[in-house]
């Protein structure tokens, strides 16, 4: 395949995600991730074309949480996730209709636990950055999306022309930090060689099984405090309200 006909196909490839619902379509040369986290790829190969494609959330589930119930928590994780795959499948199918190599990460990415491989392939290909609530950031949806991501050995040209791949684009915002009913996130700026330094995974699993513990419960506090993407509101109070023994929200701020 000459460069024009991979130029059209990526094009193709950008227009049916977009119709399919994805919000975001980008490449990213996934060489350095690999060179530095090889365990991201084990079950891939090396496959080093990531097709990015992020999906919005669906305000009206989202803006709900985590005043609601069990069914409507679990229905706004499995909507959001089943949509990303299904876009993601299909562009897997086209590219292997031409030919190439393509696998979808599958959710979560890694037998061995989270990897940041989604989110990392999305900032390499210039979709957003990385808050201090450990979430790809959107300028436009802030971070009120889905990621999803595509290997492929497709040589597709890279959409980010100028990479500033670990650029922090929060300043001093701390809305996610302050927000946070089980204060899981650190002050500090993401660290990309590590997806989960500065955010401890355990408190934020305690919080989940108690506000919804028969199923995959959903705060999204840190996501509606954030002032990037859309309209948020203040949900801390009713959220206190209801659970009262949990962290207040802290109003100190390091900045």
């Amino acid at each position: 395949m000459n460069q024009a006909e991979l130029v059209n196909l990526n094009k193709c490839l950008h227009e049916l995600a977009i119709e399919m619902g994805a919000s975001h379509y980008g490449i990213a040369d996934l060489s350095r991730f690999y060179a530095a986290r090889p365990k991201s790829f084990e079950d891939y190969g090396e496959l080093l074309t990531g097709v990015s494609i992020l999906v919005p959330e669906n305000n009206a589930l989202l803006n709900g949480l985590p005043m609601t119930d069990d069914e409507s928590r679990t229905s706004h994780y499995n909507i959001k996730i089943a949509l990303t795959l299904q876009i993601a499948g299909r562009v897997r199918e086209v590219l292997m209709e031409h030919g190439f190599l393509a696998e979808v990460i599958k959710h979560p990415p890694s037998k061995s636990g989270p990897t940041g491989l989604l989110k990392g392939a999305a900032r390499l290909a210039g979709l957003g950055w990385i808050g201090r609530n450990r979430l790809l950031i959107t300028k436009d949806y802030g971070p009120r999306v889905a990621p999803t991501l595509v290997l492929t050995n497709a040589p597709f040209a890279p959409t980010a022309t100028k990479i500033e791949p670990f650029l922090d684009s929060c300043g001093s915002c701390v809305r996610c930090v302050q927000i946070c009913p089980s204060q899981a996130f650190t002050y500090e700026p993401f660290d990309e060689t590590n997806s989960l330094d500065g955010f401890n995974t355990g408190r934020c699993a305690e919080i989940r099984a108690i506000i919804n513990p028969t199923g995959w419960g959903a705060c999204s506090l840190c996501v509606q405090a954030c002032p990037f993407g859309a309209v948020h509101s203040d949900r801390a109070p009713a959220f206190h309200d209801a659970f009262p023994f949990l962290a207040p929200v802290s109003s100190e701020s390091p900045f």
